[in-house]
C-alpha cells in the first residue's frame, strides 16, 4: 500500500553498532629462574690457608675431614681422597722445641706451611688415582691403597726435613745467644757440598732473618753446614 501524498516513508532504524570484542591480553612472558652462579675457583694459597687453620684445630682425622670437606670439594678433591689423606696427616709428629728464639719461631711457621702444602699435594695425587681408576674400570680402593703407600714415603721425607729445620734453628738460636744476631755460615767444601752451601761458606747471616736458602743445616736433606761467630767483613747472605 502506498503512503498518502505528502507523507514520506518512515525513517529506517539504524542497527546498533557492534562492539569489537575485547583484545585478549598476552600472559606475561615467563622469566627463567635465576641460577646461582658457580663458586669462584679457589687459589692454592686460599686452600693452603684453610688447611693450615684446620690442621691447627682438628684433633682427629674425622674432625679434619669435617672442617675441610666443603672447601676441598670446591678444589676438586672428593671425600674418598680427603679421608685417606686426613688419616695420614694425623700421624705427622709434633715439632720438638728446645727454645723460643727467632730462628725456631721461623722454623715452626715454615713447618706448618710445608705440612699444609704437603696435604694439598697428597689430596691431589690421591684424587688423580681415584679418577684414573674410575675411568679404567679398576677397583678404586686398590688405587687409593697404592697411592697412600707412596704418600707415606713422601710424608716420611717431609717429617725428616721438618725435624732438620727445627734442629738447625735451635743451633742458630744457641749461637745467637752467644754471639749476637749476626752469625757466620760454615760449610764442608768437599765433593758432596752443594753449590748453595759452597757459595754460603764463610759468609754471614742474621738469626732473625733466615737466608733465602734456609739456615745452615737445613738447606737440603743431607746438609752438614753449621753456624758460628760472624766472619769479620764478610758479605751478608740474602734473606727471605
Amino acid at each position: 500500500m502506498q503512503a498518502p501524498p505528502g507523507q514520506g516513508s518512515p525513517p529506517a532504524r539504524k542497527a546498533p553498532a557492534r562492539k569489537a570484542p575485547p583484545r585478549q591480553q598476552k600472559p606475561p612472558a615467563r622469566t627463567a629462574p635465576q641460577q646461582t652462579p658457580p663458586p669462584a675457583p679457589l687459589t692454592p694459597a686460599q686452600v693452603i690457608a684453610a688447611i693450615l687453620s684446620a690442621l691447627g684445630a682438628a684433633l682427629t682425622a674425622a674432625q679434619l675431614v669435617t672442617l675441610l670437606a666443603k672447601i676441598m670439594a670446591v678444589a676438586g678433591i672428593g671425600l674418598l681422597a680427603l679421608r685417606a689423606v686426613a688419616v695420614l696427616m694425623m700421624s705427622w709428629p709434633a715439632d720438638v722445641l728446645e727454645g723460643t728464639g727467632p730462628a725456631q719461631r721461623h722454623a715452626i711457621r715454615m713447618n706448618a706451611t710445608r705440612r699444609a702444602q704437603f696435604m694439598l699435594s697428597a689430596c691431589q695425587r690421591v684424587q688423580a688415582a681415584v679418577v684414573a681408576a674410575r675411568s679404567q674400570g679398576t677397583p678404586v680402593l686398590d688405587a687409593i691403597r697404592k697411592a697412600m703407600a707412596a704418600e707415606q714415603r713422601w710424608l716420611a721425607a717431609h717429617v725428616h726435613a721438618s725435624q732438620n729445620r727445627i734442629a738447625a734453628a735451635s743451633a742458630v738460636d744457641g749461637m745467637a745467644d752467644a754471639y749476637g744476631n749476626l752469625l757466620g755460615w760454615n760449610s764442608v767444601p768437599d765433593s758432596r757440598c752443594t753449590p748453595e752451601c759452597r757459595n754460603a761458606n764463610h759468609k754471614n747471616f742474621y738469626a732473625d732473618r733466615p737466608p733465602a736458602i734456609g739456615y745452615p743445616g737445613s738447606t737440603h736433606p743431607n746438609c752438614r753446614c753449621w753456624p758460628s761467630a760472624p766472619f769479620k767483613g764478610a758479605r751478608v747472605l740474602p734473606s727471605t
